[in-house]
Formats: C-alpha cells, sequence, structure tokens
C-alpha cells in the first residue's frame, strides 16, 4: 500500500499528471478564498471518475460532456457574488475534477500498473488502494491549496480579479480544447513525454 502512495508521489512528477494538476490548480486559483472546499470537490470527483472508469464500472464519457463540464466549472468558480458560497466553489471542483480525471491516461509504473488491472475485481478494497495513489498524484495540489488557505486576505484581496482571469482562462481553454477534440492530442503527447 505505501507503494502505492510512493508511486504517487513520482507520477505527479510525470507530464502525464499534468492532465489532472494543472485543472486542479486553475480551480484552487479561479476558487480563490474558496480553494479548499474546491480542492476537496475536485480530488473527491476525480478519485471517483477513475475509479469508475477504470474498473469499468463506466465508459469514457463522450468529449462534449468532458468540454460541458468544464465550462460548466469555469462558470461556477467565477460566479460574481459578494460573498460567495463554499458549495458553489466546491460544485466548480467536483466538474473540473470529474472532467479531468475523464481525460486522464496514467503512465503507470508496476504497482499502479498491477492495481489497474485488477481493480474490476477489488471492490471497494480498489478504491481504498487508487486513493492512496491519488493522494500521491495531488500532493503538489493539496499543497498549494493549503497554502492559499493560509495566505492572509490583505494578500489575496488585490490578486482576486487576476486569480479569477488566469484560472478560468486556464480551464476555460481546456474545454474549448476538448469541446474541438483537442484533448486526445494533447494527453498523448503528455504520456509520450512521460515514457
Amino acid at each position: 500500500m505505501l507503494e502505492l502512495l510512493l508511486e504517487g508521489f513520482e507520477s505527479a512528477l510525470l507530464p502525464c499528471s499534468f492532465i489532472l494538476l494543472l485543472p486542479g490548480l486553475a480551480t484552487a486559483i479561479a476558487a480563490r478564498q474558496e480553494s479548499t472546499p474546491a480542492i476537496v470537490g475536485f480530488v473527491a470527483s476525480a478519485l471517483l471518475v477513475a475509479w469508475l472508469r477504470f474498473s469499468n464500472r463506466i465508459d469514457e464519457p463522450p468529449a462534449a460532456f468532458i468540454a460541458l463540464a468544464l465550462a460548466g466549472a469555469v462558470v461556477l468558480l467565477l460566479v460574481p457574488l459578494i460573498r460567495r458560497l463554499d458549495v458553489v466553489s466546491g460544485a466548480g471542483g467536483v466538474l473540473a475534477g470529474g472532467a479531468a480525471a475523464a481525460l486522464w491516461l496514467p503512465c503507470v509504473g508496476e504497482e499502479f500498473g498491477t492495481l489497474l488491472g485488477e481493480l474490476p475485481g477489488r471492490g471497494g478494497s480498489g478504491l481504498a488502494m487508487m486513493s492512496l495513489y491519488l493522494l500521491g498524484v495531488f500532493a503538489p495540489l493539496i499543497l498549494v491549496a493549503a497554502g492559499m488557505h493560509l495566505l492572509p486576505d490583505g494578500l489575496l484581496l488585490p490578486a482576486r480579479p487576476f486569480m479569477m482571469a488566469i484560472g478560468g482562462a486556464a480551464l476555460g481553454l481546456l474545454a474549448l480544447g476538448t469541446a474541438v477534440g483537442l484533448d486526445d492530442e494533447i494527453v498523448s503527447q503528455l504520456v509520450e513525454w512521460s515514457l
């Protein structure tokens, strides 16, 4: 089990994991002060979608559905409320995380490759093992979200418009790229760079 966590840490450094980490980072930045619920939603949704996909419980969703989920995340994360609700940011994170996991093509190491082969028959224990691996992959993202949570509001408030623009634009570009069919090419290139 510890090997899966360590392999997840190693995978976080490989380009194939960027399809998970970059949308997660964009989600945290776009969510600004509400980055904690956004990242919790992102990680939980990504874990669930990845587990459902790789245990053959669901098929890979169509690109149009993934693009729509990413566009929905952008709308929810950029809601211009005076006082935004944590649930809105969390919902944006859920949409972005599920979409990112639907696009993800892992470049597997020995431990995770073994788990993927056994995942359809493992049930709940497979979900727990995949959680360990993805916890390692998401470690940099969790650190960024924790760091943003610890920053004083005086530092974050002036940067809010810039953060909204950068995070929203990154997710919007991914949604657009997915809608026009560039997602397969991007993911394949990331996996190739990881080998």
